[in-house]
């Protein structure tokens, strides 16, 4: 009987030991910041520890450089049931081509539903389906950006203003048209900056191509001259402008084709906090002062903590090499695993050191036509060797039929940088 007892007792301290070693629960709501994270470490969050859910650098952040994040419950993405079903079907239509890293037969939704331990272009597949995946609609409009230009040590620099408009040509699920044109473009994208008035009227408009060995067409508004002209499609990894702190590749956490790099790596699946039901973000009626970011705290150090609430989310873990030119030795990146939009990435320079961290907020979002979407609110780029930091938000409208392949173009770009 005492060796049962005994062997009872023993099975009991093998359950609970993992149990007590995790540490308390934290009931969402509680703020992560420097003064707590060193105890908090070991405690969880839905049975996950905090220390499992934020990257090294991004406890080095809240160590270092005042970063707080309110924790959150989470809480489930319904998407459109049509997009899950055309995610579904590619699964035994669409196939990937070793030789051009590229998927064949691709309609709409996720080319690759379904990416299987031990895959080796499990790295081009994720990045494919974050590049393909669309649940950002088959057209977007931020009209109105503001856009904070932050120096870390002593706050607001500037305020701008920007416009983004973007159309997908192709892949278009709920549309009534799925494919538009020839089915070669992917996107186009009109982007303008409107304010303050020594950079008022610069302007871009971008053509994507489903060939990723095909570079971008792209056009720039010289407000100057008051008129276009084209530009080699190389752009995408020099720097955006305006004084921000990132290149052109870091929109959207990482927007470029996984064939512009030697090497996308799957490093793996894990938990990260992220902001994935984030609120609405631009009180338009108080343009250009502090108080129009609802959801971003401008007006206090670190000048770029967000008021959402972070939540557990799974994602893939991975590492893109680029190539010797370009200005990154290194970037990862964290793409959530069931909507594949990239939260989050950090970025290491030539010698191996961090340099800087983009972090986007994202919401699931209703279009004008009903479609159940998912895409981004807000976002920041910090420039750790600069010391400076870029903040942006903006009310986003989707599947506005005014924003179509006719009023995102060439004489589209001329006619709001030109305004």
């Amino acid at each position: 009987m005492n060796s049962i007892i005994a062997k009872l007792v023993f099975a009991l301290a093998c359950f609970v030991a993992p149990l007590l070693a995790r540490g308390a629960e934290v009931p969402p709501g509680t703020v992560l910041n420097k003064a707590n994270i060193d105890a908090m470490l070991g405690e969880t969050l839905e049975g996950k520890t905090i220390r499992s859910l934020l990257t090294d650098h991004m406890a080095w952040m809240i160590r270092n450089h005042g970063f707080e994040m309110k924790l959150d419950a989470s809480r489930p993405i319904e998407v459109d049931p049509r997009w899950v079903e055309a995610s579904k079907r590619n699964a035994s239509t669409v196939t990937f081509d070793p030789k051009t890293r590229t998927p064949l037969g691709w309609k709409g939704g996720l080319p690759f539903p379904n990416i299987g331990p031990g895959d080796p272009h499990a790295g081009d597949k994720v990045a494919f389906n974050t590049r393909y995946g669309l649940l950002e609609g088959h057209s977007l409009g931020q009209l109105y950006i503001p856009v904070y230009l932050i120096d870390l040590g002593k706050g607001i620099e500037r305020v701008q203003n920007w416009i983004v408009m973007r159309v997908h040509m192709t892949g278009r699920v709920g549309a009534t048209h799925p494919i538009l044109g020839d089915g070669t473009q992917l996107a186009r994208i009109v982007t303008v900056l409107t304010y303050p008035q020594d950079i008022r009227g610069i302007g871009f408009f971008s053509i994507r191509y489903h060939d990723s060995g095909r570079m971008d067409d792209k056009w720039v508004y010289v407000s100057q001259m008051r008129r276009t002209r084209r530009v080699s499609g190389g752009g995408w990894m020099d720097p955006l402008g305006g004084g921000t702190d990132a290149i052109q590749e870091d929109l959207n956490v990482w927007d470029a084709p996984p064939t512009w790099y030697p090497s996308v790596k799957l490093i793996r699946k894990r938990w990260l906090l992220a902001v994935a039901h984030a609120a609405q973000p631009v009180d338009e009626t108080k343009k250009r002062t502090p108080a129009e970011m609802l959801q971003m705290d401008v007006q206090n150090a670190p000048h770029f903590n967000s008021r959402n609430g972070w939540e557990p989310r799974e994602v893939y873990e991975v590492e893109v090499t680029p190539a010797p030119e370009h200005p990154y030795g290194r970037r990862m990146v964290y793409i959530d695993a069931q909507v594949f939009q990239a939260y989050h990435s950090e970025i290491y320079d030539k010698k191996g050191e961090f340099w800087k961290i983009v972090i986007y907020e994202r919401a699931p979002i209703t279009a004008v036509d009903g479609f159940k979407g998912f895409s981004v609110l807000q976002g920041r780029f910090i420039d750790f060797k600069r010391r400076h930091a870029t903040v942006w938000a903006s009310n986003y409208v989707m599947n506005d039929p005014k924003i179509n392949e006719n009023t995102v173009s060439v004489e589209a770009l001329e006619r709001e940088a030109g305004r």
